[in-house]
């Protein structure tokens, strides 16, 4: 390394002694220095997306039988406290979010509040309001509400049994003994 020696010395000052800049400028950056200034830029770009990026509000349908409501309630929580209510086919907006099977509703108001993910479909419920017959191969569950787990099942439905269905929406059909998966009921002729 080269010094600059051409700095004269005047009568009690100390002697400096400093790299040339051309000489900086070849000095090589170590390769951990390297890497953790790339991990650093990574971070902040990472979190410049995250706290700017919003997810977009989807809009969804409660769907269920024609006299029921569906609760919305203050918490995801059954036992928490009931603050409104949305009947078959009213429509709202979620950000999605999800907790213990319950979904966040935006447009309630002031307060924040949860309805129950089984309720919920993400088209429009459309109206039927006709009989029809179960065509199952062996026995149709028919549920506590769209999307529930099998063992929510309420009951067991034979091929050739009557129901009536009030609406459908993604493959569901809400009737009149309760929800089931509309690919296994025909309209009944009679």
């Amino acid at each position: 390394m080269k010094y600059n020696t051409t700095m004269p010395k005047e009568q009690g000052q100390i002697l400096c002694y400093r790299p040339y800049p051309q000489e900086m400028r070849k000095q090589k950056m170590h390769p951990i220095s390297i890497a953790l200034r790339v991990i650093l830029i990574a971070l902040i770009i990472l979190c410049v997306i995250l706290f700017t990026a919003r997810a977009e509000d989807t809009t969804c349908w409660v769907i269920c039988k024609p006299e029921d409501r569906v609760n919305l309630r203050i918490d995801a929580s059954k036992s928490s406290k009931s603050v409104g209510w949305l009947e078959c086919g009213d429509e709202f907006q979620t950000d999605g979010t999800e907790r213990n099977g319950w979904i966040r509703v935006l447009d309630a108001g002031e307060c924040e509040c949860w309805i129950y993910g089984g309720y919920v479909v993400n088209e429009k419920p459309e109206e039927v309001f006709e009989n029809y017959v179960v065509v199952a191969r062996e026995k149709l569950a028919c549920r506590r509400w769209v999307n529930g787990p099998q063992i929510q099942s309420r009951k067991w439905l034979k091929n050739g049994t009557n129901v009536q269905v009030f609406y459908m929406a993604e493959g569901w059909a809400v009737t009149n003994l309760g929800y089931m998966q509309s690919e296994w009921l025909e309209v009944d002729p009679v």
